[in-house]
């Protein structure tokens, strides 16, 4: 049986992106027959990328990107229906507006670290599903590790890249298409996906001394080889290419998506290409001309510290580990020195925090982590925490709500200390620990724009949600 799914992207004005995967699409079937309708008009949209296998080596699970343009008084919502094989599948997308609203906000939802295997219950899905409709996201952030490819631990990868695509292909699958995965949201806002380590392999590109595939270099080649095809055909930003920054615009905020691991280098030389790192400048240039808020979406926090060589290779290596950081941080100092803080949106750490970062009483930039939407497993440490959370139950009537998932530490007193020096200071505003979700919110007041976010448990008794104001930017 053909089975068809349809996801909104981020698109520009007056246009839709959707993603379409045909999961059974029949093998003899030299050219598949698509029909497209937009409240109920036949189209024909433009095709951004061509529909096609999802690795080399596939057959029956096809995914492709189109475009359609739409009329300026169309409204906010328009119906998408795409009809092949004899199946019809239809999809309600939400345009963004030109602009951040002053009577209504203007919602971003974050999440990153997805392990579909302790989703147990279905829990993201029924915990987006729990926010009331007029409160949900007009956009969504997947911060990185929507997939772990790189698990079970323990699992006996093989060597060979049309074997390990298969697989990979399989997670992407309940990930993209399922009610288990993340399906729910995608289909509800236009998306936009940064990868981080676990597209690939735990600290991708270096080696991993728990990762077999990953102990010699081509090893690496294959697996990293058979994991771009995958995110190609289920995350790219086409008609962008994997590795180019994202720009989403919704006047007067820009929001900017770095993809610091497609061409993450080995010899910790650069997590962006010389185009990247132009194009950041290129970014911080336009806004400043043209006064508008930033938003910068990272797989790891800029906050972070660097780490030893063995930490590093033992466990990941942070951006600060990196040289063209100071050249990130820099170009990011001169944004928030045109008068507005900086936003920047990150998960990859497994808790949530946002952060302040002032200098002289005046705040120059605000981290918000969200992470994790589904902890991952950690064999051994899990245990050991799981144990000792029976022990404080029997022994002192204590109850652990997360035993297996840590509390966010605080930062460090100082951003990017050893490039600025004690110029800026940080301020923790708030702390949330357990499996998470969260949503930014924006609207315009006066002359500048009104922030918050609010956290939502991931859990099967969640707590009421958690609204934290980030003031007047």
């Amino acid at each position: 049986m053909t089975r068809l799914t349809l996801h909104p992207r981020a698109a520009p004005r007056n246009k839709i992106r959707v993603w379409l995967c045909i999961d059974g699409a029949p093998e003899q079937s030299s050219a598949v027959p698509l029909q497209w309708k937009i409240n109920e008009e036949v189209v024909e949209p433009e095709i951004l990328r061509p529909l096609s296998t999802s690795h080399n080596s596939g057959t029956v699970l096809l995914t492709g990107v189109f475009e359609i343009s739409v009329d300026e008084d169309s409204g906010p919502f328009n119906r998408v229906s795409l009809t092949t094989f004899g199946e019809t599948v239809e999809l309600r997308v939400k345009q963004a507006p030109r602009e951040i609203p002053k009577d209504t906000w203007f919602r971003v939802l974050l999440c990153s670290c997805f392990h579909q295997a302790e989703n147990r219950q279905a829990l993201v899905s029924q915990t987006f599903l729990n926010i009331p409709a007029p409160e949900r996201q007009d956009l969504s952030l997947f911060m990185g590790d929507q997939v772990y490819l790189d698990l079970p631990t323990l699992n006996n990868y093989p060597d060979n890249e049309a074997e390990l695509a298969d697989r990979f292909e399989r997670y992407y699958r309940t990930n993209w298409t399922s009610y288990l995965g993340l399906d729910t949201i995608l289909k509800t806002a236009p998306s936009v996906f940064c990868p981080d380590d676990h597209e690939y392999w735990n600290n991708f590109p270096h080696r991993s001394p728990i990762i077999q595939n990953s102990w010699k270099q081509a090893s690496r080649e294959r697996w990293k080889s058979a994991a771009d095809q995958l995110y190609d055909a289920f995350q790219c930003a086409a008609p962008a290419e994997r590795g180019d920054n994202i720009e989403i615009d919704i006047d007067p905020v820009s929001i900017l998506v770095l993809d610091q691991r497609t061409h993450r280098q080995e010899d910790r030389s650069a997590t962006l290409t010389p185009e990247g790192l132009q194009r950041l400048n290129d970014w911080v240039d336009r806004l400043i001309a043209e006064k508008k808020f930033g938003a910068v979406v990272t797989g790891q926090s800029l906050l972070d510290k660097p780490v030893g060589e063995f930490k590093g290779a033992v466990a990941d290596w942070m951006l600060p580990n990196y040289r063209d950081y100071e050249s990130i941080v820099k170009a990011l100092e001169r944004l928030s020195d045109a008068g507005r803080p900086v936003l920047l949106l990150t998960g990859d750490v497994h808790w949530g925090r946002v952060t302040e970062v002032r200098q002289a009483g005046r705040t120059k930039f605000i981290e918000i982590i969200c992470s994790p939407s589904s902890l991952v497993t950690t064999i051994g440490n899990d245990q050991l925490k799981s144990i000792g959370a029976g022990f404080r139950r029997f022994f002192k009537g204590e109850e652990t709500r997360w035993p297996r998932h840590s509390s966010a530490p605080d930062p460090e007193p100082y951003f990017a200390q050893r490039v600025f020096g004690k110029r800026y200071q940080t301020k923790v505003v708030y702390k949330h620990q357990g499996n998470q979700l969260s949503m930014l919110a924006l609207r315009r007041a006066a002359n500048t724009l009104e922030a918050k976010v609010t956290y939502y448990e991931v859990h099967k008794r969640p707590k009421e949600p958690r609204p934290v104001s980030l003031g007047l930017l």
